[in-house]
């Protein structure tokens, strides 16, 4: 059973990176966390999430299990909010993978299924992609 904390990613001197993954829901951003990447692939691969909450009742929040093919991934202890989200059919995305999308945090950004628009900041000078992304070609497009 996993719980937030076990979810943050927190750099080591391993060499593995993070990952930023956004859900977005009707173009929105609610929530964007740096994860590890099996994680990532949870979030991002799964096709349901359900609420076994019930069988939880000490929890103080919600409780989901994530599934793939009919076969159960992992399960998650987390807040009301952000099991909310979860259990809403997001979209999760890798956000770096997207224009603008080192630059998001979760109720501050918009996707638009190509690239992420900031609500809180203008970006306007700021590159999209960072320069040693393997998009970073890309960034004279924008």
């Amino acid at each position: 059973m996993l719980i937030d904390n076990n979810l943050l990613y927190t750099r080591g001197n391993d060499g593995i990176n993070g990952v930023a993954i956004a859900w977005v829901i009707e173009g929105e951003v609610p929530y964007c966390i740096p994860t590890w990447q099996e994680f990532a692939d949870m979030f991002i691969f799964c096709d349901e999430v359900i609420d076994i909450s019930l069988d939880y009742p000490d929890h103080d929040g919600i409780t989901v299990r994530f599934i793939k093919n009919g076969e159960i991934i992992n399960e998650l202890q987390t807040t009301e909010y952000f099991g909310s989200i979860l259990l809403s059919n997001p979209l999760a995305v890798k956000a770096l993978d997207y224009a603008y999308g080192r630059y998001v945090m979760g109720g501050d950004a918009t996707f638009d299924g190509e690239k992420f628009t900031i609500t809180n900041r203008d970006l306007t000078g700021y590159l999209p992609f960072h320069p040693h992304s393997a998009r970073a070609l890309e960034n004279e497009n924008y």
